[in-house]
């Protein structure tokens, strides 16, 4: 005997959750197996929102600046044409990656930090949040951004300095696999080391490079504040190195040759967890250095009044690839050639535009006060006259 309401019942029991048809006991435990995959997306903290590629803001730096308003005006940039807020999310924590490796002379710039952070903590983030990451303790003490080893408090300017080669900020199961082997010992767990490993697994350590932890999950996103200047290996050591080799553990293996170096870089760069919270890379020209690099030489040090910020490292680099092979022509020295080979690398990967007539600068014209140079108050020298036979013979 047929009965709607037993046909009403055996269809609720067979009701396709999901493209799930089972009955009611499996039914729940599809739908909890559906929720432990749906539930943590949608509670994950969005990623932010990056430039177009291929587009590089630029503000002209004023006399003497401190970098406050340039960054300011850039930022504001940013947000309007992105619709994207700087504002702290889920993590309330965001990563400053500076450049300290060529010293004190040719450091990201001390007081373009100090702008970053101050424009950060009026968007919401508070200072003790706001973390500098680079990665040698003693480049960053040399650059005058780590405080010295007598000082117990790592800090700058209220943000916290974090040393990756400290050893406290890798992640065992995160790190970039090449079959390099390490040109010589660079990381200091293999100094501390005194025993001896068996061949395999100390092969398979030294194919590892570790990525840092702090920008992987401790931040909602992290900025990139590069310096320009050229390298042996890489030709470029801008916005795309210091992202990804200055970044990681064991990276000096790569750079051998330039073919490893470029390889390394661009697919650090592409790493998905590195890469998905960079919003933006800086490029201060108040010093860049054409040639004697990577260290800092005064000599090849060229400064101009410009501050670049662009989503694409790729094509800041290609702007200081011009830049600096310009100035080796002026000066008599060879260009950078080929073009550095992480360029068109991280372009095959969707990472930038590498090529000059895909590269846009858009200026953020900023009116600033007009500086006048300090006059000393004494009065103007005296010399004497030389004697009149003397002028008749000296042709002054």
């Amino acid at each position: 005997m047929h009965n709607d309401n037993d046909s009403a019942a055996k269809l609720s029991l067979s009701w396709p959750l999901f493209t799930c048809q089972v009955d009611r006991f499996r039914g729940l435990l599809c739908l909890s197996l559906l929720a432990s995959i749906l539930i943590p997306n949608l509670l994950a903290d969005s990623l932010p929102q990056r430039g177009p590629l291929g587009l590089v803001w630029e503000a002209n730096l004023a006399p003497q600046t401190d970098y406050y308003t340039e960054v300011e005006a850039l930022l504001a940039v940013y947000e309007s044409s992105t619709g994207n807020s700087l504002a702290p999310e889920k993590r309330g924590k965001v990563g400053l990656k500076v450049n300290a490796r060529g010293g004190r002379g040719l450091a990201t710039p001390r007081a373009l930090i100090r702008a970053v952070i101050r424009s950060l903590e009026a968007r919401g983030f508070e200072r003790e949040n706001i973390l500098i990451v680079d990665y040698s303790g003693h480049q960053l003490r040399s650059a005058g951004i780590m405080p010295p080893l007598s000082g117990n408090d790592f800090q700058f300017d209220g943000a916290q300095v974090l040393a990756l080669d400290s050893g406290n900020f890798y992640d065992a199961d995160w790190f970039y696999d090449s079959p390099l082997p390490p040109a010589f010992q660079q990381e200091p767990q293999l100094l501390i080391d005194g025993g001896r490993r068996n061949s395999l697994s100390e092969g398979m350590e030294e194919r590892k490079s570790y990525l840092p932890e702090p920008l992987l999950f401790e931040v909602d996103f992290w900025l990139n504040l590069a310096v320009g200047v050229d390298d042996p290996a890489l030709g470029i050591d801008g916005a795309l190195a210091n992202a990804t080799l200055w970044n990681v553990s064991n990276s000096r293996r790569f750079l051998v040759n330039q073919a490893t170096a470029s390889a390394a870089v661009a697919e650090i760069a592409a790493i998905p967890e590195l890469a998905e919270r960079l919003v933006l890379n800086f490029v201060s020209l108040e010093a860049y250095q054409f040639i004697g690099g990577p260290f800092f030489n005064a000599i090849y040090t060229r400064s101009e009044p410009r501050l670049w910020m662009s989503s694409d490292p790729v094509a800041l680099d290609r702007l200081l690839y011009d830049r600096i092979n310009t100035l080796r022509r002026l000066e008599g020295f060879p260009e950078i050639d080929p073009m550095p080979r992480q360029l068109p690398f991280a372009a095959s990967l969707g990472l930038g535009e590498f090529e000059r007539s895909k590269i846009r600068i858009e200026p953020v014209w900023l009116k600033h006060p007009d500086v006048k140079m300090p006059t000393e108050d004494r009065p103007v020298p005296t010399y004497e006259q030389p004697p009149r036979w003397l002028r008749r013979i000296t042709p002054w």
